[in-house]
């Protein structure tokens, strides 16, 4: 195991790292309650036999969009139809980025290192448009000579790609960079890649639930 850390806070620069590669929502972004509601209210829109809650949630944070639908069909037994799902999906989270908010911690992490002169990726399973304008609505767009998405790779988290690829982008080996991640599947990703990760909680931000709307 390769955790560096678990808690909020927890982050010393008491070692220096080839490179420091950032998940975005849930760790960056104070975004994971909305993609909750999305998802439920996507699946709600097509009548599917699913919700889902923060646990249920949390099993598949950091899979690639169809990825996750395949997987909850082989495990539900469901016939789910995966566009239908996405694009509903997807335009709730677009019609609610602009309440995002971003996580002091993480950001202030980010913006030290960055300071610093390290090397500095975004490796997240989100789609390229919305990662993009997360970063520059947090306004940590600068921060991050590298974003690597869902877009960019074949295969989401728990499969290395993302964090592989960022590393390359970077020109550093992925094995010893440091992660900073707020899943379970990130953090299987990083593993496979030799990396040690900064786990933090998903939920450690203030209930935003009652600002998105569908």
């Amino acid at each position: 195991m390769n955790c560096a850390h678990w808690a909020v806070m927890s982050f010393k620069r008491d070692r220096k790292y080839p490179a420091y590669i950032f998940d975005c929502d849930g760790t960056l972004a104070d975004s994971m309650p909305m993609h909750l509601l999305a998802w439920n209210h996507a699946l709600e829109q097509v009548d599917a036999p699913l919700r889902l809650e923060r646990e249920s949630f949390m099993t598949v944070a950091g899979m690639a969009l169809q990825q996750t639908i395949d997987h909850w069909n082989r495990l539900h037994d469901t016939d789910i139809d995966a566009d239908k799902v996405i694009r509903i999906k997807n335009d709730y989270v677009k019609n609610n980025l602009h309440h995002l908010k971003g996580f002091d911690d993480a950001i202030a992490w980010a913006r030290e290192l960055s300071e610093a002169g390290e090397k500095l990726a975004v490796a997240s399973g989100g789609t390229r448009e919305d990662v993009e304008y997360t970063l520059q609505h947090l306004g940590i767009r600068p921060y991050f000579q590298v974003v690597v998405t869902a877009d960019d790779v074949a295969n989401g988290k728990p499969e290395p790609d993302l964090f592989l690829e960022a590393a390359r982008q970077l020109g550093v080996p992925p094995k010893g960079c440091l992660v900073f991640e707020d899943s379970l599947l990130g953090k299987e990703a990083a593993d496979r890649c030799g990396m040690e990760t900064v786990m933090v909680d998903t939920w450690r931000g203030f209930d935003q639930t009652g600002e998105f709307e569908a």
